[in-house]
């Protein structure tokens, strides 16, 4: 390979690694946890566990239960059923019938105890478990969380191709030259090149099944052309079991037993077990029962079997059989269990557990690295404070996580039964105790302190789950060992394992490392760092002035990125004039509801696309204020996102307004241009 291909490769896997960084560290490392959602909830219930065949559950009586206390007539009814124990999920979709209450026309999500039919509903039973699967994919940010985990997945495998590349010479050599008492920089290269390599099947197999099922809207795409843009009929040959029935009426005949069709398809295979049921238009002429379920993985890797019945004739309307291979339903099951290791059972998701760690492992190297290598007398003081922030801010989330993670165990436990809302109180104690943790290393600026104290305070806090889970719930380690109440020894031993992990790595980090440090050897003095920063400034406009009077196509900052402002604004114009075109072949230009009268909210949307835009490039050429130029950032990025966004559906769903997609192509290239722009502009004052 050239030189110039090694750089381009080089900076290319740096650049990707640095800007995903965090949100990848995150999502490893409460994917790792996540693997254990449903131990993690018995564990924290702290009951002794049951657990009912699911072809033997009393599916009448569960069904008569939600019938009083929700009204089921009209509505679609999802139950999962794979659960570890004698409670289930059922999704409660809004009745369909036009003569339900406002009650019945209410979707819920209810957890269900089976033996006596007592539910609650997804807040008061929200779990740690639950919690953290979700921030395996940032489900707590509204919307655009499950988006930017797909699309940190996609940069991730960008980064484990263009990383394999540069590393290739060296992969096997440094399995033999790692040598922890060479140069810091060293020992992170070797062991981020190592470890990387080590777990280098299971972080390909994550990004690519982690982009498939975060970003499927891309993925969708091309077969939604297949389909001359019918969604419905898409999703209705990838989701068989989803269909959706037109509602009839009422039906007055007795509801047939649903118990009996349960049986029935539970017994039609050998080895099968039920995983899901659907209950479409419940009570009405049309009902429908669908029962899916799988082979056990130990007979068959993948194995879906699906019966619908029309629920009032009894009569069979379709079989999907589970030794029968069908591409596009178990093609989605194989990318769920190699994602969520649903396969080899508590032995494979151990062995996914630690490949998710040495992940987070390799990640924090590579910042390391970066950090490391950044940190020159050659650089600005700017260059090495920016370098020296971002590590502290990296490190200060990422490596904070442990023990705020081993403190929610506690959390939960301690505070059995004490608040209704328990997703918002441990939304409230988790990110809360983060934010602390992250400023308070964060403003230390010593990453060594960061790493010492996180493993620290992660060992002490991960002692102590064990020990408070055998003083609230009285399940001691050797109660549940001669209990057989594995899920809930899992969790304790699990964290056992990690506090003693932890602490052996607290002892073998000498201060001597520290030593090793490039900003050790070459510190920076935030005592006077006004004054140095002062002096640099100066010297730095002195060059700049003598570069700007040799150079005949120079174009001031500010100037470019008014400019830049001013033809986003145009852009949204334009969009908008070409938008019309597809209304000049249409028989009616008014809107569903027009009244003559332009509403609000049309206004509000041009003032804050052109609007802003305008106002931004007008005051770019006037004010020059920190504040300003971070809040034009800002909005910069939201706008970006948002242009993104608008492209990515204009492809799907007018992609035969190709004038209107070139436009919306040129407005995302350049609100690139402006951010990056604006973010030099904000380096220099």
């Amino acid at each position: 390979m050239s030189n110039r291909n090694y750089n381009v490769f080089f900076n290319t896997h740096t650049v990707s690694g640095i800007v995903i960084s965090i949100a990848l560290y995150v999502i490893f490392f409460a994917g790792a946890f996540a693997l254990f959602k449903g131990e993690i909830q018995i564990w924290e219930e702290g009951k002794t566990l049951s657990y009912t065949e699911r072809k033997s559950i009393d599916y009448d009586k569960l069904l008569n239960h939600l019938d009083q206390q929700h009204e089921l007539t009209g509505r679609d009814i999802q139950i999962n059923l794979n659960e570890h124990s004698d409670h289930i999920y059922s999704y409660l979709l809004p009745s369909k019938d036009s003569l339900a209450s406002e009650k019945g026309k209410t979707s819920q999500y209810l957890y269900t105890d089976i033996n006596n039919g007592t539910s609650k509903n997804y807040n008061e039973q929200y779990s740690l478990g639950e919690f953290l699967f979700r921030l395996h994919f940032f489900h707590q940010l509204p919307s655009i969380g499950v988006y930017l985990a797909g699309f940190v997945s996609l940069f991730f495998l960008f980064a484990i191709v263009t990383g394999v590349i540069v590393h290739w010479k060296k992969i096997i050599p440094n399995f033999y030259a790692f040598n922890p008492k060479v140069i810091l920089k060293r020992v992170w290269t070797d062991a981020h090149t190592a470890l990387g390599v080590v777990g280098l099947p299971f972080q390909f197999i994550f990004a690519v099944t982690g982009a498939y099922f975060a970003i499927s809207i891309l993925v969708l795409v091309p077969a939604n052309f297949l389909y001359n843009g019918d969604q419905a009929k898409l999703l209705e040959d990838l989701r068989p079991e989803r269909k959706a029935y037109q509602w009839e009426s009422r039906s007055e005949q007795a509801l047939p037993s649903f118990n009996e069709f349960a049986q029935k398809a539970a017994q039609q295979w050998e080895h099968f077990h039920l995983t899901d049921a659907y209950i479409k238009n419940y009570g009405g002429t049309n009902m429908k029962y669908v029962l899916l379920g799988e082979m056990h993985s130990d007979h068959r890797f993948v194995g879906i079997g699906r019966i619908s019945y029309d629920a009032r004739t009894g009569t069979v309307e379709e079989v999907k059989n589970p030794t029968e291979a069908d591409f596009k339903e178990d093609f989605q099951k194989v990318v769920s269990r190699l994602h969520f290791a649903d396969y080899g059972g508590i032995p494979m998701k151990i062995i996914y557990f630690i490949m998710a760690l040495i992940t987070c492992f390799v990640i924090i190297t590579g910042v390391l690295i970066w950090v490391e290598a950044r940190n020159k007398k050659s650089m600005s003081l700017r260059q090495r404070l920016y370098t020296a922030k971002v590590g502290h801010i990296y490190l200060a989330m990422c490596l904070s996580l442990l023990p705020v993670t081993a403190l929610a165990f506690l959390f939960v436990k301690l505070s059995t039964g004490s608040f209704l809302d328990k997703q918002s109180a441990i939304y409230y104690f988790f990110f809360g105790t983060w934010l602390v943790f992250t400023l308070f290393f964060r403003f230390k600026r010593n990453n060594f302190f960061t790493n010492k104290w996180s493993l620290l305070l992660g060992a002490i806090f991960g002692f102590l789950v064990p020990i408070a889970n055998g003083i609230v719930s009285g399940n001691w380690l050797w109660t549940t060992f001669s209990q057989g109440q594995f899920d809930i020894l899992l969790v304790d031993v699990l964290w056992l394992i990690i506090a003693s992990t932890s602490l052996v790595v607290y002892f073998k980090i000498k201060p001597e490392v520290q030593e090793q440090s490039a900003f050790t050897k070459t510190p920076i003095d935030y005592n006077n760092i006004k004054t140095l920063l002062k002096e640099e400034d100066e010297a730095r406009k002195k060059a700049t002035a003598s570069e700007i009077l040799t150079d005949i196509n120079y174009i001031p900052m500010r100037t470019k990125i008014s400019l830049l402002w001013i033809f986003i604004a145009i852009g949204f114009i334009f969009h908008h004039v070409y938008g019309l075109a597809t209304v000049y072949f249409k028989e009616s230009v008014l809107m569903e509801g027009a009244t003559g009268e332009t509403p609000m909210w049309a206004h509000q949307w041009r003032i804050a696309m052109e609007g802003l835009a305008l106002t931004f490039g007008l005051l770019s050429l006037e004010v020059q204020k920190k504040w300003f130029i971070t809040t034009s950032l800002v909005w910069a990025i939201i706008l970006g996102i948002f242009n993104l966004y608008h492209v990515i559906t204009a492809v799907i769903y007018e992609a035969s307004n190709l004038s209107e997609i070139l436009v919306l192509l040129l407005l995302v290239i350049a609100n690139a241009f402006l951010i990056k722009n604006i973010t030099t502009w904000r380096k220099e004052q």
